[in-house]
């Protein structure tokens, strides 16, 4: 079954190392929103690792500019060192853009590309223009290139898996992942298109024990990793250890450790990966519950359908499910969450926030 994952340097390079809990690293910003916050952002990258992830996939949300955003990865990088891999987005406006943030994550140190092309994969109108999209990026590098099924105007499929199929054979491209809305029968599918040359990561845990018995799925990741687990419990991470290691018992009375938190991740971002957003202020508290640096990110101005309002309600629903799957939350106040952990140790407070998006 490894044979033709095998068959480049990069395809055996991603077998050996890309193995276990990637996470989604959001940025951390001042509590003015004006700049990075640098001791925040290098706080995050040390709890990513402290979390025993494998990856971190740099998420460039409310970037002002292609400088702040090439800031923001070259810190991270820094940071990171050969501790932990390190994803960049490909996902700019246009081929040259993103030609540019390729050639650029090759020269701080990011060990892989997450491609997502979705601005110019919404102009293409028929199947081989999507696949020229994609190709003509993943041969501009040597990188490996983990994909993703992004909606296009041809097909609201989530996984163009007829594309995929051609792109697998590409030396340079490694993985794919699974988005969190998918069921069994399109994983199932994809699993039996592609998983001979490509490694398969599901967002959705509880689908890979199954898959894993079946097919080389080693990883699951690029989501909110932390809303089922931290550090003390690293549920997910020793999940997908067991999975790995063949303890199939072991994993599965972790699994019913998670599953309650799992549950409760899946009712509250599922429907609005559908409906186009992420819950970002609830993924950022998510995070600093389990000892990440926090702080609320620019405003989005995305409707309350994308992007929900991190209430009283949601946070007090958080740290409650977090103590039925065994994890004591961090014991500091919301305003540390709002200005983030490192701000607020330097003294910064919530008023001096000039707006609190998407939190109330």
């Amino acid at each position: 079954m490894t044979e033709k994952i095998k068959s480049s340097a990069q395809k055996e390079w991603a077998l050996e190392h890309y193995k276990g809990i990637e996470n989604l690293f959001m940025p951390s910003f001042s509590p003015d929103f004006e700049t990075l916050d640098e001791e925040g952002i290098r706080h995050d990258v040390r709890n990513s690792i402290r979390n025993k992830f494998f990856s971190m996939l740099i998420t460039p949300i409310g970037m002002r500019s292609d400088e702040e955003n090439r800031r923001f990865a070259k810190i991270i990088c820094e940071e990171a060192g050969d501790k932990i891999l390190k994803g960049m987005m490909v996902t700019q406006k246009d081929l040259a853009a993103d030609l540019e943030i390729m050639s650029y994550a090759k020269e701080i140190g990011a060990t892989h590309l997450f491609m997502s092309p979705a601005p110019s994969l919404r102009k293409a109108k028929t199947e081989e223009e999507v696949y020229q999209v994609y190709l003509e990026r993943i041969t501009a590098t040597e990188l490996p290139v983990v994909l993703y099924g992004s909606f296009s105007t041809l097909s609201k499929s989530i996984v163009p898996v007829r594309i995929f199929d051609r792109l697998a054979d590409l030396p340079n491209v490694v993985a794919i992942k699974l988005t969190q809305p998918m069921n069994m029968a399109a994983a199932f599918y994809v699993c039996e298109k592609l998983s001979d040359r490509l490694l398969v990561g599901p967002v959705n845990l509880d689908f890979v024990p199954v898959l894993a018995k079946h097919y080389p799925v080693q990883w699951s990741g690029q989501w909110n990793v932390e809303a089922v687990q931290t550090p003390e419990k690293p549920y997910a991470y020793d999940l997908l250890k067991a999975l790995n290691e063949k303890r199939i018992e072991d994993a599965m009375e972790i699994y019913k450790s998670l599953e309650p938190a799992l549950s409760a991740f899946f009712e509250l971002q599922a429907p609005l990966i559908l409906n186009g957003g992420h819950p970002w202020s609830h993924m950022k508290y998510f995070q600093w519950c389990g000892g990440g640096n926090g702080g609320l990110l620019r405003d989005t101005h995305a409707p309350v359908e994308q992007v929900p309002i991190l209430d009283e309600a949601a946070r007090k629903l958080i740290k409650e499910t977090y103590l039925k799957v065994g994890i004591t939350p961090v014991d500091a106040p919301d305003e540390e969450f709002m200005v983030g952990k490192a701000a607020y140790a330097r003294g910064a407070r919530a008023k001096e926030m000039s707006e609190t998006p998407a939190y109330k």
